[in-house]
């Protein structure tokens, strides 16, 4: 699943911006995305947890595999 593993504020991408700037970091247990928005941390948090849920609804965890045993002819015997 993947979940938000970082919200930080960070330098403005634009020299002349005046507003404050956020780095987002959400995972999963394979990929790393990494975005940047400009607001305050509630409007931030809040679009990084949208994007959290559209990717968990688009790509759904992976069930693990049945592995059927072996099975062995013991019928020679």
């Amino acid at each position: 699943m993947y979940q938000i593993q970082l919200i930080e504020v960070i330098e403005p991408l634009d020299s002349q911006s005046t507003q404050t700037w956020f780095r987002y970091v959400i995972t999963n247990n394979e990929n790393t995305i990494t975005g940047y928005r400009c607001g305050n941390k509630r409007e931030v948090y809040g679009f990084a947890r949208s994007c959290v849920l559209s990717l968990n609804q688009k790509y759904p965890p992976r069930k693990p595999r049945y592995v059927n045993p072996v099975q062995i002819n013991v019928s020679y015997i």
